[in-house]
């Protein structure tokens, strides 16, 4: 039995982020990641206020030069039917920060794995946590399974639930919820000879709006400093049970294209990398993301659509936050989840901004705000703040506005 202060399941943003400041801020971690880095992801694009967790555990200096900077998001309309609309960070209330950057995953997750290993962190690749051991009702450490295939137990004082949507401790201590509005499928791959805009512009995320009500969808270009650009379209469910029988993946994704002239224009030449994959019905909340010596982050906390490029941001402040958190339960000696309760408020506000402004965008209220001509300046500033994720403060004049105007949906 080996005891340490935090055990961390999953090696993701979310995982590396808590483990490295832990482990910086002089905790025993352990980081349990099942597969080896380097491994595909979705989710590429950053925003800039995910800038500053990654100065805070040191690393932000090895980003340019590796890594596409990223200054703004443009939309598109696939009809061609509106303008096009660029938003740049630099326009943001308190614009901290001015640009983000365009990340292939496996490069990215690798980057800040290897960065919680040189913090002191122990950093585990091939290593499956098969359950979650407890006491009671608090949880007490994990038993694992090595690349030898051998049980093993590790005790720990706290344990962190960053399993992604397997959300593993989170799913045994309360269904998950559907987020009402949000029944979509992602189909995506990644092409070389893409399109995209030149200068600053380069790194631009381009999004791509098509259809209409039920059939409301959107394309993603993502550009990679390597030439690479991940593409995918995310549809409803009402827009893939209209084309069910026109094949798998591939099919549904070409289908798309086809009907989106935007899209084709900016994928005309281009040679794709893989056959196109799906992955279906991928948002949903949490209602218990803390309880009695643990925590879920990231995507076990809840996932939202990737509209506005939230996964990993999300991940990495709420992880950032969470450590701190974590470390002074341990120093105090009381690892309840009331001690957690201000970091899931803070984290929720994040979260429920971001995805009402998702609910609307599907139901056209935010697209008619985004496309709007001419726009009223505070909407547009308000809106680049959100594409920007400087969502956390609730106090915020712009923020009030966009939840006044976009509130979250529930069941």
């Amino acid at each position: 039995m080996t005891a340490v202060d935090v055990a961390i399941i999953g090696g993701g943003p979310a995982g590396s982020v808590c483990a490295a400041r832990l482990a910086a801020l002089g905790r025993d971690v352990v980081l349990l990641e099942r597969e080896r880095h380097p491994r595909f992801h979705l989710g590429e694009s950053l925003l800039p206020q995910s800038l500053g967790v990654l100065k805070a555990i040191g690393i932000l200096d090895r980003m340019p030069g590796r890594f596409l900077i990223k200054r703004g998001a443009r939309f598109v309309d696939g009809s061609d039917a509106r303008r096009p609309v660029r938003y740049s960070f630099a326009e943001a209330f308190d614009a901290r920060w001015d640009h983000a950057f365009q990340v292939p995953r496996d490069q990215f997750d690798e980057l800040l794995f290897r960065c919680a290993e040189s913090c002191g962190a122990d950093a585990r690749e091939a290593w499956e946590v098969t359950r979650v051991l407890v006491e009671g009702s608090r949880a007490v450490g994990v038993e694992t399974r090595g690349p030898d295939g051998v049980a093993r137990s590790i005790e720990a004082r706290f344990v962190v639930d960053a399993t992604g949507r397997d959300a593993m401790v989170a799913r045994a201590a309360g269904p998950l919820e559907r987020i009402p509005g949000l029944d979509r499928t992602a189909l995506y791959t990644q092409v070389r000879g893409a399109w995209r805009d030149v200068g600053d512009r380069e790194g631009d995320i381009q999004i791509v709006v098509f259809g209409e009500g039920a059939y409301r969808g959107w394309f993603w270009l993502i550009p990679f400093a390597d030439g690479r650009t991940s593409v995918g379209a995310v549809v409803s469910g009402a827009w893939v049970r209209e084309r069910r029988s026109i094949g798998g993946p591939a099919d549904l994704f070409r289908d798309a294209v086809a009907s989106t002239p935007a899209v084709a224009r900016m994928l005309e030449g281009s040679e794709s990398l893989f056959p196109p994959l799906a992955t279906a019905d991928f948002s949903f909340r949490v209602r218990s993301i803390r309880g009695e010596g643990w925590l879920a982050l990231g995507d076990a906390s809840g996932f939202i659509d990737p509209l506005f490029s939230t996964g990993a941001h999300l991940a990495m402040t709420g992880a950032l936050r969470a450590a701190d958190a974590i470390d002074e339960s341990l120093r105090a000696g009381d690892l309840g989840p009331e001690r957690f309760a201000a970091w899931e408020r803070e984290l929720r506000t994040g979260v429920d901004l971001f995805v009402g402004a998702v609910q609307a965008f599907y139901a056209s209220d935010l697209v008619s705000y985004i496309f709007a001509e001419p726009q009223h300046p505070f909407l547009r500033r308000a809106i680049t703040s959100m594409l920007a994720g400087d969502v956390f403060d609730e106090d915020a004049r712009w923020a009030r506005e966009m939840r006044k105007r976009f509130p979250p949906r529930s069941g």
